[in-house]
């Protein structure tokens, strides 16, 4: 459809430490870079801005009609059994008209574990 403006959200822990950050600031313009309109943004759970409903109400405010989540996390959790649905749920009750689908912890994905177990090796060969 033509008027279907997509976004993409990776969402994070979060922490105090500012440069914590730096790195899903990295994989948000890498991610940007692949994807179309830059609709790609970055939220997260706690103790760092912006958490995911101000995330989702820019992006509705962008005329976005859906949304991928992806979570950042390597394992699945209590923040992703019960905090991410019950933040999504509000979401999908302040924005009906938009369709968010949440995918997979990144942790779950056998391409990126085989990823990350393959940088293990190529920095061991390095040593």
């Amino acid at each position: 459809m033509a008027n279907d403006r997509h976004g993409l959200v990776l969402f994070a822990h979060g922490a105090r430490a500012p440069s914590w950050a730096v790195p899903f600031e990295r994989l948000r313009d890498l991610v940007a870079a692949g994807h179309g309109d830059g609709l790609v943004r970055l939220a997260y759970l706690e103790l760092m801005r912006p958490d995911l409903p101000t995330v989702v109400d820019e992006l509705a405010a962008e005329g976005v009609t859906r949304v991928d989540l992806f979570p950042i996390f390597l394992a699945v959790g209590s923040h992703l059994r019960e905090d991410l649905p019950l933040l999504v749920a509000a979401a999908r009750a302040r924005h009906p008209d938009i369709a968010i689908t949440v995918h997979a912890a990144l942790g779950e994905s056998e391409a990126m574990l085989r990823h990350i177990a393959g940088g293990i090796a190529q920095a061991l060969s390095e040593d």
